[in-house]
C-alpha cells in the first residue's frame, strides 16, 4: 500500500509507550536509579515505528510523561557537579563580530559564575555524560540500547530568556528530556541543501551563518514540561526560549534543566551517505551523482534518506554471528 502520511507517522511515534510500569523492578545487580532509563530507551529505540519511520527521519514529542525523569537532574545537582567538568566543557552562546559562538568559562570557575551567566544566557554542560556519575548511567543506558556512539549534554536556562538558543542544526539525532522548569521549542523542516551547497547541513546557524525562519516549514511548536520527551533528527533546525505565558505554579519559577542525549552517527561517519562515499572512493570513483552534480543537489526527501544513520545494533552483527545468534 501507499506509505503512511507524515501526520499518521508522527501520531504513531508520539503514541509510543516507553516508560516502565510503576511496579517494574530493576534487573538483578542493576542500580535502581538507572533501571527506568534503560527500560525507556530500549523500548523507544526498538519500537517498530521508531525503527522504520522515526530514527533520523521524523521529529516528534511523546504524549506520555517519563515521571522518573522529573527532577532527575536539578540545579542542586548542577551546583554539586558542574566543576567536575573542565572549563572548556561549560559554555554559553555569545555574539561576536556578527556571529554566534560558544564562550567557555575560565579556569577556576565556580557554580556562582554559572548562576550569574544564566541571568542573560543558556549555559551548557558539554559532554557531561562522560564526567558526571549521575549522568554517566543515563548515557550508558542509551549506549546499550542503541549500540551506537552516545554523548549527553545538560542545558540550563532561567525563565525569561527571549532566545536561549538561536535557530540552528546539529549533527546528532537527539532525545531531549525535560527535568525541571519549562522551555519552548520550535522545530522546522530542513532547508534543501542545494540552496546553500557550501554550508554543512548539520552545522547551520552557527558562527556567522544566520538561518532564516520559514514559518511554513514549522513542524513542532511546544512547551516542554518536566518529564516530557522530544526527539529531533540530525539536521532539523530548531530554536528555544523561556519567554513563556505566565503560569502561577511551582514549575514556573524553576530554571529549565534538560538533558540532550545524542546519537553520534554522523560524527563517526555511520550513515549511508558516508558508506556510499567510502565505497566509491575505494573504487576510485567520484562521489558525485551520476550526472556529475554534488550530492547536495538531491531533492530534500532523497537527501535525507541517503543521510539516514545506520540502523541500531549493526555493530553487534559480527558478535551475534560469532555466537551463533544469527539467522540464515
Amino acid at each position: 500500500g501507499p506509505p503512511p502520511s507524515l501526520d499518521a507517522t508522527e501520531a504513531a511515534l508520539s503514541s509510543i509507550r516507553a516508560a516502565p510500569a510503576e511496579s517494574s523492578a530493576p534487573a538483578p545487580h542493576e542500580p535502581l536509579a538507572s533501571a527506568p532509563w534503560r527500560h525507556a530507551f530500549s523500548t523507544l529505540v526498538s519500537h517498530r515505528a521508531f525503527v522504520s519511520d522515526g530514527f533520523g527521519e521524523v521529529a516528534f514529542k511523546l504524549e506520555e510523561h517519563w515521571e522518573f525523569a522529573v527532577g532527575a537532574f536539578t540545579m542542586e545537582d548542577v551546583a554539586r557537579d558542574v566543576t567536575l567538568l573542565p572549563p572548556q566543557f561549560v559554555a554559553s552562546g555569545m555574539r561576536h563580530q556578527g556571529g554566534v559562538y560558544n564562550q567557555p568559562f575560565a579556569a577556576g570557575f565556580s557554580f556562582a559564575d554559572v548562576d550569574t551567566r544564566m541571568d542573560s544566557a543558556t549555559v551548557v554542560m558539554l559532554n557531561a555524560g562522560f564526567l558526571v556519575p549521575k549522568l554517566a548511567s543515563i548515557s550508558l543506558a542509551m549506549l546499550e540500547a542503541t549500540g551506537l556512539p552516545i554523548w549527553l549534554n545538560v542545558y540550563l536556562s532561567k525563565p525569561g530568556l527571549a532566545t536561549s538558543t538561536q535557530l540552528h542544526t546539529d549533527a546528532q539525532d537527539v532525545v531531549l528530556v525535560q527535568c525541571t522548569g519549562r522551555k519552548r521549542w520550535r522545530v522546522y523542516r530542513p532547508p534543501p541543501p542545494g540552496k546553500t551547497p557550501s554550508l554543512d547541513p548539520f552545522a547551520r546557524g552557527k558562527g556567522t551563518d544566520h538561518m532564516e525562519f520559514v514559518e511554513e516549514d514549522l513542524l513542532i511548536d511546544t512547551v516542554m514540561e518536566p518529564g516530557q520527551v522530544l526527539y529531533i533528527p540530525a539536521g532539523y533546525p530548531h530554536t528555544t526560549d523561556t519567554l513563556l505565558e505566565p503560569v502561577e505554579d511551582e514549575v514556573a519559577s524553576q530554571p529549565s534543566v534538560h538533558l540532550t542525549v545524542g546519537v553520534d552517527s554522523h560524527i563517526w561517519s555511520l550513515s549511508y551517505a558516508h558508506l556510499r562515499q567510502h565505497a566509491l572512493t575505494r573504487a576510485g570513483q567520484p562521489a558525485a551523482l551520476s550526472d556529475g552534480a554534488p550530492v547536495s543537489a538531491l531533492p530534500l526527501p532523497q537527501w535525507l534518506r541517503l543521510h539516514a544513520p545506520l540502523p541500531f545494533g549493526f555493530l553487534s552483527a559480527r558478535h551475534l554471528a560469532a555466537g551463533g545468534g544469527g539467522g540464515a
